[in-house]
């Protein structure tokens, strides 16, 4: 069976005759129709009660980019192109989608090779790919997310995490404190001083920031010189007193939180993180991707935006390092869906330090792609999967 859009009508059709098709949450019929010259028709897989599953990309606007939409873009094209080849109707749409009781929002078509704009049917699962968390904050959003509650609308990763909070949340579960650096967070002169003293070499991190950026570094040397560094410059400071006063206004303007430095295993001379993309899977937290980063142009951060470098992960991998990994990505995965809502997929960047060790860095609840193309592939097939799952498992058929 094939569904198509009529531009005239703005309606989904089936061209089936006699057949009955629903499509989305609200499991709205989709009518038979005849004129099918000139349709660009897609072939469909028929769930459970005479199903379509429609997926729905979350992003924000952005007047900048193609179709008005914000994000990941080329990711939002890659998996509704491998949805609808497996039959599976996925569309991205914005905040502003729904007008007037009904959805708007953009199909990829490879013949037009572009976004075509359609009224489409409300989805059965949402996949959040908010790019801000300032958007995430605002009443636009809210509204959205209360209209999918009020019509069982799953949506896919509750939102961006909060890096303080995430690792206060994993640490009350004591079965991954060897695995997190010690951490502050930054609320003052007596805070900052006093983890610095204890630890000697400490790293800043914005608690709301990503890839790497506003991060620093600080090092108090046996003479009590600090020397502070960013991704791009070192300054030198001859005390505490003379740092605080000239950085205090920027540390306290944004959230930070204060974490001890791994001292870490070094490859060809440069630091390296394992990145590690994680699904949930019939009850598991699944290990989908292993990559590893290593630093290149500054030693504070191995993020590819700052420089960092691809290196096999096969090179690395030992039995040991696979089975830690997944013991690790399988508690994350149960601690942060319990405190704060249901994850399907995450990111972590892990060190390691030069005895072996493997630290914790951060949980990305919204991974960017992977310039491994196996590691993309992998993650399209068990999104896939993990949207049938959460779809269809528990549902009853009419």
């Amino acid at each position: 069976m094939n569904i198509f859009y009529d531009s005239a009508s703005e309606t989904w059709c089936h061209d089936q005759k006699d057949a009955v098709l629903f499509a989305g949450a609200e499991e709205e019929e989709l009518s038979y129709n005849n004129e099918l010259s000139d349709q660009i028709l897609c072939p469909i897989t028929k769930f459970p009660g005479n199903r379509v599953l429609v997926v729905g990309i979350l992003t924000s606007f952005n007047h900048k980019k193609e179709a008005g939409l914000g994000g990941n873009v080329s990711l939002f094209r890659d998996l509704s192109l491998y949805l609808f080849q497996h039959g599976i109707l996925a569309y991205a749409f914005t905040g502003k989608a729904l007008t007037s009781g009904s959805m708007k929002g953009y199909v990829f078509s490879s013949d037009a090779n572009d976004w075509i704009e359609c009224k489409l049917p409300l989805p059965d699962i949402v996949y959040n790919r908010i790019p801000s968390r300032g958007y995430e904050a605002s009443a636009e959003y809210q509204s959205l997310t209360k209209h999918f509650n009020e019509h069982n609308v799953t949506i896919f990763n509750p939102g961006f995490l909060d890096k303080y909070e995430m690792h206060e949340t994993l640490l009350e579960d004591g079965s991954l404190a060897k695995h997190l650096p010690a951490t502050t967070i930054l609320q003052n002169r007596a805070c900052l001083e006093s983890f610095l003293d204890t630890h000697r070499h400490i790293y800043l991190k914005p608690c709301k920031g990503s890839q790497g950026k506003g991060i620093y570094t600080i090092c108090k040397n046996p003479d009590d010189t600090l020397l502070f560094s960013s991704l791009i410059r070192s300054e030198t400071f001859s005390n505490f007193d003379s740092f605080w006063e000239t950085k205090k206004k920027a540390l306290l303007k944004r959230n930070y939180l204060a974490q001890r430095a791994v001292i870490p295993k070094k490859l060809l001379g440069h630091r390296y993180d394992y990145r590690i993309l994680v699904h949930y899977e019939k009850g598991f937290y699944k290990v989908t991707g292993n990559a590893v980063r290593m630093s290149q142009t500054q030693e504070i951060t191995t993020h590819t935006p700052r420089g960092g470098k691809l290196y096999p992960y096969q090179n690395l991998q030992t039995r040991r390092l696979n089975l830690t990994l997944a013991k690790i990505a399988q508690k994350c995965g149960e601690i942060l869906s319990k405190k704060s809502g249901f994850f399907g997929e995450f990111s972590m960047d892990i060190g390691e330090d030069e005895s072996g060790s493997l630290f914790i860095y951060e949980v990305n609840s919204k991974p960017m792609q992977f310039d491994e193309k196996e590691i993309e592939a992998n993650r399209l097939l068990h999104l896939k999967n993990l949207f049938i799952e959460l779809t269809f498992s528990n549902r009853i058929i009419k």
